[in-house]
């Protein structure tokens, strides 16, 4: 009697590791078989921050520094953005544009990508829009009032209106998903 107790009992503990081996397996292929079209579907949206420059120094130069107002604002990104990964952050060859984006590049240890402004416009926004196509992940792009609107109508946004030569604040986020038209949120980052 206790020997048949014992073969059960074996038995048992034989069909329980058996079956917790192949809970494990499967759970392994379903887990290996989900991974890859998640990940697909989070590279394929993601977002593209378009600022213009913060505040410029009133001084009488071709490529003036940022102002002190300026170098807040730019400091202020880094709040503004705590919750969004960036992949690659893109300026122009003007300082101001690098100064922006200096200390959340800083901060993230991203380098910033400089596209030369060039004309004609057209294909300066040409290369804005590779540079962003050329990258996976989200973007933070530091332009100019000329160009900002520029840039989100060549990514697929909206047209939106001019920005005013004394508005630094606006910030937009364009959400591109693939297969979908893009989407537009216009916000403001820092102080007013």
């Amino acid at each position: 009697m206790a020997v048949s107790r014992l073969i059960n009992h074996v038995v048992k503990c034989h069909s329980l590791m058996c079956i917790k081996r192949f809970n494990l397996l499967a759970f392994i292929i379903f887990m290996s078989l989900n991974i890859a079209p998640m990940s697909q579907a989070n590279a394929e949206n993601r977002l593209i921050i378009i600022i213009r420059h913060a505040e410029k120094a009133n001084v009488s130069a071709k490529d003036p520094p940022l102002s002190p107002q300026g170098v807040m604002r730019a400091t202020s990104l880094i709040t503004a953005l705590h919750r969004t990964p960036l992949s690659q952050l893109v300026a122009t060859q003007y300082q101001r544009t690098q100064q922006t984006l200096a200390p959340i590049a800083e901060e993230r240890h991203l380098p910033v990508t400089i596209v030369e402004a060039a004309n004609p416009i057209e294909q300066h926004i040409q290369h804005i829009v590779e540079q962003v196509h050329a990258v996976q992940g989200n973007t933070l792009i530091a332009g100019h009032s000329d160009t900002v609107p520029l840039i989100i109508k060549a990514l697929g946004g909206p047209e939106i209106q001019a920005i005013n030569e004394d508005d630094y604040s606006q910030l937009f986020i364009l959400s591109l998903n693939d297969g979908q038209p893009a989407s537009l949120i216009a916000t403001r980052y820092g102080q007013e």
